[in-house]
């Protein structure tokens, strides 16, 4: 761990008895890497100022600096990748790696040794080595809100977009506390990185930088992974397909994003991988395959495309250096294409393959994993050399601070128990990279804000088989330090020293006295962030729609939301894999109308388990106040402000479930005093909002860092819908409807769900080539080309709108031009066969619109769903035939959706009127 250079001098001056005295000597290898001197330099450094003749070696175990010891020392095992040993043999201190990061790490535990016991140890015998081959933090260059000529993920590095990027003071802080926690891969997340980082001499209409800009970015490149690899981190460059250089799109008349592979797309996206793989060889990739791109045209496009390109590059290095070079993994996401066929087509081709897939989707719901996403990761893992989980964007926990350490570990346990390989771990504000959403002057560092987040999986990724009571004193003191030791933190939270990887001797051989208020506060504050981590996590798995980003568990839901679930499009496996067994509020309102046997978790137990643990958290957070250092107070009294809005949230949801469960009573025995009952639940939810709009009010900039339309719960993203007070009128509404709902029922004179809907504005568009047919979409209507696809009934809202109806068959894109940008509106048909399922369960670009909105012939009941597109030119490609575009849209269109109300039905009606206009 780091620790201020003046403090240790005054230590030793204070405690020396001698004038001068000679340094311990550190030698290195005649053939050490940079990495090996890197750790030399760290070791000399914290030796400086200490007396002593002891030699201090740092080698890999069987180089000839280390020849003498063999017989006093252990060989360390084969595969013992980043493996070492420390041990003491009179007055030689040996640090020996099984490889150079092995040096590195080991000369880091001696660090923290010295700095522990500001000496050399007396005695040494120690070995370590990582549970996780792949221990990976992540930064996004992506912002908020999508700026690059509409472009979703495209963001050019420049100053003025990124200009974090480009200091290298900041950057040379973080790669160290990187370093000290034993962090050795570092993801870089973007949609088309190369023009940034390329000169791409073949193609130079794809140039989108001037190049006096592209010359900067390229050496901050080059500069940030050569300080990155002698710390033993691995940078990987990330990408998404199809997407272009913008220029290159313009000059060729395409558009930036792809949906299906072209020979020119091809041929440019391998050149950029070959000069990529030429010009950075120590630097990794990683892509993800679909959303622009049909899931289905994954694996041709890495096995044609990408593949090639990156034997291309090899090829162009080996000739430079003039010797075989072996192959670097490359990583591919199993988001949005079909994982198990990419792995099995580019296996024969490309033998070093790394997969990676989201733990729970893009939030943190649980420890473990069961069914489908289980039998998933289990499949990854026999297909490819390491799989990599990717703890993704954890929608929802931000905005506030979150910290359960167990959690953490019990997680990275089941990691190595299905032999997953690596973890890649998103910092908690992804889009704002890299400060945090408090409302502060100067913004917060996330570094320092979430550091036990970082210091967490730091730990467990390492090592996640640590003594579950050693792990609490360890946190415990972790919290005194920072928070009840003068001088442990400062107003902005930031402290001096880095943890997480100290190991248990290490710890030992810290001082620990403190007062007993001091111990009290850091049990108490530790206390408080393990009962309110909890709180988040257990309830987006019952209540939730979602566990994408689609959905801000801050912002709270609408009833709508939780009466009726189905129609908001929920990702299932939120409920049936990453959650333990239990029940969706819907089964469970049932299962209590029909007398059945309940199994699991129940939504009301977890909601009520939520809010008494963020009660309790508040309490325990307060209780520390007495210990607190008078420099950590400003950022003590944000952590007591995040419990309390976290206690409100939990309250609001509480209370809000309840009034939903009982609504969902009426529905099936009509009975209003379920109504009654449920209104004085429904105005506590809007009151515990108020409370936390008024927490938030001036202590946070907003809740979610992604401002796009991306967002749909509990309302469309957005700058003016991303703070808690945009959401209490939202809640104050549904609550004033559903008095005046209520009103009318009592008197008889409620209006039937779905009347008076009034068809949708269009907007134009021209079918260019590329296959379909306009057709009008009403009632008689034929939905295919050349099947009989009958509309026997219609949502009122989508009559009369110009579509496009495909072939059965067809296989190729739609292509069409709109006038302005618009909701496209696309119908999919239902069907058991997989091939058939057009929208990818875990991609979140699609949302649901209208729920059975048209009525075929033949077959099921049509759900529609839209997204955004610009204005121009398009193309659209879902699969083979089972899909029809039912119009387009305003893009500022606002669509009420509803569920046609049929009387035959042996389903509850349609109660989401009750609530909305």
């Amino acid at each position: 761990m780091s620790i201020r250079r003046a403090a240790l001098l005054f230590f030793v001056i204070a405690s020396s008895s001698v004038a001068t005295w000679a340094a311990p000597r550190v030698e290195i290898s005649t053939t050490a890497t940079p990495r090996e001197q890197f750790a030399a330099e760290r070791v000399r450094d914290a030796v400086a100022a200490l007396p002593g003749h002891e030699s201090i070696l740092l080698a890999t175990r069987h180089d000839p600096l280390l020849a003498r010891y063999d017989k006093k020392i252990p060989d360390l095992w084969p595969g013992a990748t980043e493996g070492f040993l420390l041990r003491r043999v009179d007055n030689t201190i040996l640090v020996a790696g099984y490889d150079p990061s092995g040096v590195l790490y080991g000369a880091e535990e001696l660090i923290a040794r010295i700095h522990a016991l500001h000496a050399i140890p007396r005695t040494l015998d120690f070995e370590d080595h990582p549970q996780l081959k792949i221990r990976g933090a992540v930064i996004g260059l992506q912002k908020p809100e999508i700026t690059y000529e509409g472009a979703e993920y495209d963001y050019p590095y420049t100053p003025q977009n990124f200009p974090w990027f480009y200091d290298r003071v900041a950057w040379t802080r973080y790669l160290d506390q990187l370093v000290e926690q034993r962090t050795n891969a570092l993801f870089l997340w973007n949609g088309h990185p190369f023009t940034s980082l390329l000169k791409l001499p073949k193609y130079p209409e794809a140039q989108e930088l001037s190049s006096a800009q592209l010359e900067q970015s390229i050496a901050m490149f080059r500069w940030l992974t050569n300080e990155a690899d002698k710390r033993g981190i691995w940078i990987l460059q990330g990408f998404y397909n199809i997407h272009l250089s913008h220029a290159f799109a313009r000059a060729h008349n395409l558009p930036y994003h792809l949906s299906a592979p072209s020979p020119l797309a091809s041929e440019y996206t391998r050149y950029c991988i070959s000069e990529f793989i030429r010009e950075y060889p120590n630097v990794g990739i990683f892509m993800t395959l679909g959303e622009a791109m049909g899931p289905h045209y994954g694996p041709e496009w890495l096995t044609q495309t990408i593949i090639p390109g990156v034997l291309d590059g090899l090829a162009e290095e080996e000739k430079a250096v003039g010797h075989p070079v072996p192959q670097p993994p490359i990583v591919v996401r199993a988001h949005a294409t079909d994982i198990d066929k990419v792995l099995t087509d580019a296996k024969p081709l490309y033998s070093n393959i790394d997969s990676m897939w989201k733990w729970n989707g893009e939030s943190f719901t649980w420890t473990n994993i069961r069914g489908s996403v289980k039998s998933q990761f289990q499949r990854m893992v026999t297909n490819s050399n390491d799989t990599i989980v990717n703890m993704h964007l954890m929608s929802n926990l931000e905005p506030f601070r979150w910290g359960n350490p167990d959690f953490i570990r019990e997680t990275a346990i089941n990691f190595v128990r299905l032999g997953i390989g690596g973890v890649h771990v998103y910092p908690l504000r992804y889009w704002d990279w890299p400060v945090s959403a408090d409302k502060t002057e100067p913004l917060l560092l996330q570094t320092d804000r979430d550091w036990i987040w970082f210091a967490g999986w730091a730990r467990y990724a390492w090592n996640p088989e640590r003594d579950p009571a050693l792990e609490k004193q360890y946190w415990a003191e972790q919290f005194t330090r920072r928070f009840a030791v003068p001088g442990g933190i400062d107003a902005n939270g930031h402290s001096e020293t880095v943890v997480g990887l100290e190991s248990a001797d290490a710890f030992a051989d810290q001082p620990h006295h403190y007062s007993a208020e001091q111990i009290n506060a850091g049990r108490s504050l530790l206390a408080a962030y393990e009962d309110s981590g909890v709180a988040a996590p257990e309830v987006i798995r019952r209540l939730g729609i979602t566990e994408g980003n689609r959905e801000v568990l801050s912002l709270g839901m609408t009833m709508p939301q939780l009466i009726d679930a189905a129609r908001f499009n929920p990702a299932t496996t939120l409920w049936t894999a990453d959650a333990p067994d239990g029940e969706e509020l819907d089964e469970w309102v049932s299962t209590e109308i029909h007398g059945g046997k309940h199994h699991g978790e129940n939504p009301l137990s977890v909601a009520a388990d939520a809010a008494e643990k963020t009660r309790t958290a508040v309490q325990e957070a307060e209780a520390a106040s007495p210990g607190i250092a008078e420099s950590a107070r400003p950022e003590y009294n944000r952590v007591v402000n995040d419990l309390r809005a976290l206690a409100a949230l939990m309250a609001f949801y509480h209370a809000k479930v309840q009034a939903a469960a009982l609504v969902m009573r009426y529905g099936y025995d009509h009975d209003l005093a379920h109504l009654n009952a449920a209104r004085p639940l429904l105005a506590e939810s809007v009151e515990d909002f108020a409370e936390l709009t008024r927490l938030t009010e001036t202590t946070y900039r907003d809740a979610a860092g992604m401002e796009t339309s991306q967002r749909q719960i509990p309302v469309r993203g957005g700058p003016e819908t991303n703070h808690w007070r945009n959401l209490l009128p939202v809640y104050q509404k549904e609550l004033a409807i559903y008095d005046l709902r209520l009103k009318a029922l009592t008197s008889g004179s409620a209006p039937q769900p779905g009347s008076d809907l009034a068809p949708l504005p269009q907007i134009g568009f021209t079918l260019d080539g590329g296959g379909g047919e306009v057709f009008t979409v009403n009632k008689g209507a034929n939905l295919s080309t050349d099947q009989q696809e009958v509309i026997t009934w219609i949502s009122p809202e989508l009559n009369g709108l110009k579509g496009i109806r495909i072939s059965a068959h067809q296989d190729t894109p739609i292509r069409f031009t709109l006038d302005r940008p618009a909701q496209i509106l696309v119908g999919f048909f239902k069907s058991n066969s997989r091939k058939a399922t057009n929208v990818s369960p875990d991609t979140e670009q699609w949302n649901i619109l209208l729920t059975d909105a048209v009525t075929p012939q033949k077959g099921l009941p049509i759900n529609v769903w839209t997204k955004p597109l610009a204005a121009g030119e398009n193309d659209l490609d879902l699969g083979k035939g089972a899909y029809v575009v039912l119009g387009f849209i305003p893009e500022e269109t606002h669509v009420t959706p509803h569920i046609a109300f049929d009387p035959n039905s042996k389903q509850p009606p349609n109660l989401d009127w009750l609530f909305e206009n």
